[in-house]
């Protein structure tokens, strides 16, 4: 898979212990590669990080993404760079935006200078998000040609930080062998995410809240129900990281914005994805609304073309195959209890990287070729 671009590659991944560091090195160790994983916190033993024995597996360094010296030094040792460390709970960002501005845009500052001054090429891909982008009328796509136009202190650090690497690589890659690029991607939906609201102040991402709810026999509250977001299955996006990846030395790659989202590239409404959810868990519990809270955007809708014309990449899983897995791995958590142990889950996360590697090599996905 990927022609075995990341066998034996030396691969740093920032925001290891985050939701999707930990699936990413998991799908890149079990492409061949040689993982560090950066992180300011140690995760806790109830984490898919630890449940997975992922600290074992890989060389894990506790440290700061904003401490160039440090930074320069993984770097150096290193092959390429997924750049995903930030501080990615909206609502976090808005009771807090100074570590915001600074983790997600002066740690983008940081990867970027020891980039530029650590001596030898790399390759490195930028994780953002999709939410610079301005707000669009129903029915209209966000494209990476689309002016940024975020608002709110996550989605304008995160946009900040695009600015800052358009002028890196101007003024610094564009003629060198470095190669960078940038990939957004819409909301995730994958297997150890527990950033519900109960846990952040009301901030929560929404199937998180709905599986905690249904683990608990309550209803899942749904804040917006008319909202629609692209929800994509986590397993998608990082194969569409790893596909960007693994393309840098093409033309028309490095130095371009790749966006990542599902098959219903419209998106799917929060009332639509509470409802499937509550399905496939089976309990005969339904979701109620709750009280509205503030959310940046009422439509939100990715055009992936540019991803599926020049990567050859496309989601291998539709919305409900995405929800089936993701709720597997949920009710598998659910299960344990306070029974989790160190590596408990990582056979379980292994076969949902598998059976997702399958389900893309049925469809004929590049990536998964081979």
């Amino acid at each position: 898979m990927f022609d075995n671009y990341f066998g034996g590659k030396r691969v740093l991944v920032t925001g290891v212990s985050g939701v999707k560091g930990t699936w990413l090195a998991l799908m890149l160790l079990q492409a061949g590669a040689l993982v560090t994983g950066l992180d300011k916190r140690r995760a806790a033993l109830r984490s898919n990080f630890t449940a997975t024995g992922l600290g074992g597996r890989i060389s894990f360094v506790q440290g700061d993404v904003r401490d160039l010296a440090l930074v320069r030094r993984l770097v150096g040792e290193a092959d390429c760079v997924f750049h995903l460390a930030a501080e990615a709970i909206v609502g976090e960002a808005v009771r807090n935006p100074l570590e915001a501005y600074s983790s997600n845009t002066l740690g983008t500052a940081t990867m970027l200078e020891a980039l530029r001054t650590v001596g030898s090429p790399k390759r490195t891909v930028f994780v953002t998000t999709d939410k610079v982008y301005r707000e669009k009328p129903a029915g209209e796509l966000w494209s990476e040609s689309d002016e940024l136009g975020a608002t709110g202190p996550y989605a304008v650090s995160k946009a900040c930080a695009e600015w800052v690497i358009r002028d890196y690589n101007r003024g610094y890659f564009a003629n060198s062998e470095t190669r960078i690029a940038v990939a957004r991607a819409g909301n995730v939906l994958i297997g150890g995410d527990d950033h519900s609201s109960s846990s952040t102040q009301g901030a929560g991402r929404i199937f998180v809240d709905c599986y905690e709810a249904l683990t608990e026999g309550r209803a899942p509250e749904i804040f917006r129900p008319t909202f629609t977001r692209p929800y994509t299955y986590g397993l998608d996006i990082l194969s569409g990281y790893m596909s960007l990846m693994s393309q840098l030395d093409r033309e028309g790659i490095a130095g371009e914005a790749f966006n990542f989202g599902p098959y219903e590239q419209l998106g799917v409404s929060n009332a639509l994805l509470a409802t499937k959810i509550c399905e496939l868990w089976g309990s005969g519990v339904l979701w109620k609304s709750g009280a509205s809270r503030e959310e940046p955007f009422e439509y939100q809708a990715l055009r992936t073309d540019k991803s599926r014309q020049r990567l050859g990449w496309r989601p291998a899983f539709t919305l409900y195959e995405a929800l089936r897995a993701t709720t597997t791995w949920y009710k598998t958590w659910a299960g344990l209890g306070s029974n989790v142990t160190e590596g408990c889950i990582y056979e379980l996360n292994c076969s949902q990287i598998t059976e997702h590697r399958a389900a893309a090599a049925r469809l004929g996905v590049e990536w998964a070729r081979g």
